[in-house]
């Protein structure tokens, strides 16, 4: 037996598809990244090439001896989202300069001055910001830091909007985050694995760090986290997106207050944060993850309504 699609079944197809299409593309747009920081541009437009009076600072890289074990083996997780097409374009879209550069100079000059002129208040904020953070791996609703590490899942959105969220009220939205949040764990340690840039501390002797760190310093690691989840709550929130954007700002400061990254290292997080939300739109599990979470944020209306 033959079958033939009915003219009114057909002709409705035809208007439906074109819709079907628009609405997929139309949700696969996200916002322009903003511009660079006009407090950064400055340096950003040095040289970034190394220099004959610095260059004995070339040959040197993170050391060895001061890898954790954690920070070797978080690059060796699986992603959720990210397509291993897409993630291969990442390392090529960010670059530090030169430890001898022009660049690094300036950067190192700028982290001297934050040293010598931070005060008590700031360091105490600095320090808090630092325990921030969330993790993957803790997924044993037993463990001690299991609710903690969750509920710092939302610490941009509550830090922004001055609202305690409480996650459970939020499961989509949640596991969202966990997905993404091993993305960014993943990322960035791959990253700084393939760059191995040492430390500001490492080329400079005068600096004198909050806190050593036990893994190479590009890119940041908080920025990353900060940056993304501020466009991934953007994304459920369009309407206090640049608030989101103002807190990442704060923890990309915390970092280079503390005397532990450049802010190229920032920069660079802040880049690879808007191309992760771009590239995971290519996965349509996220796609669906994040409509699910868009539904959560739709229904409470003490934040969704200021889309």
């Amino acid at each position: 037996m033959r079958y033939s699609l009915k003219p009114h079944k057909f002709l409705f197809s035809l208007i439906l598809f074109p819709l079907v299409m628009l609405e997929t593309t139309q949700a696969q747009k996200i916002p322009a990244m903003e511009p660079v920081n006009p407090a950064y541009k400055p340096i950003k437009d040095l040289s970034m090439v190394p220099t004959e009076t610095r260059k004995q600072l070339d040959t040197i890289q993170f050391p060895w001896s001061e890898y954790s074990k954690g920070a070797l083996s978080n690059a060796l997780w699986r992603t959720a989202y990210l397509l291993p097409k897409d993630e291969a374009k990442l390392r090529e879209l960010i670059k530090f300069p030169a430890n001898s550069s022009d660049q690094t100079r300036a950067e190192l000059d700028y982290l001297l001055k934050l040293q010598n002129t931070r005060n008590k208040q700031e360091i105490e904020r600095a320090e808090y910001i630092a325990n921030i953070g969330s993790w993957p791996n803790i997924i044993n609703p037993l463990d001690s830091d299991y609710n903690e590490n969750r509920q710092q899942l939302f610490y941009i959105l509550s830090t922004a909007t001055g609202q305690k969220i409480n996650y459970g009220n939020y499961p989509g939205t949640t596991q969202l985050l966990m997905n993404c949040i091993q993305d960014i764990r993943v990322t960035e340690f791959r990253l700084k694995m393939h760059f191995k840039r040492p430390r500001p501390y490492h080329l400079e002797p005068a600096l004198k760090p909050l806190t050593r760190i036990n893994s190479p310093s590009f890119p940041s690691g908080h920025s990353l986290w900060s940056y993304t989840e501020a466009y991934l709550f953007g994304e459920l929130i369009p309407g206090k997106r640049q608030e989101f954007i103002k807190t990442a700002a704060e923890v990309r400061w915390s970092r280079e207050l503390m005397g532990i990254h450049y802010p190229s290292d920032n920069e660079a997080s802040r880049v690879i944060g808007w191309y992760l939300l771009k590239y995971w739109y290519n996965n349509p599990q996220f796609v669906a993850d994040m409509n699910k979470a868009k539904m959560e944020w739709a229904s409470k209306k003490s934040l969704s309504q200021s889309k």
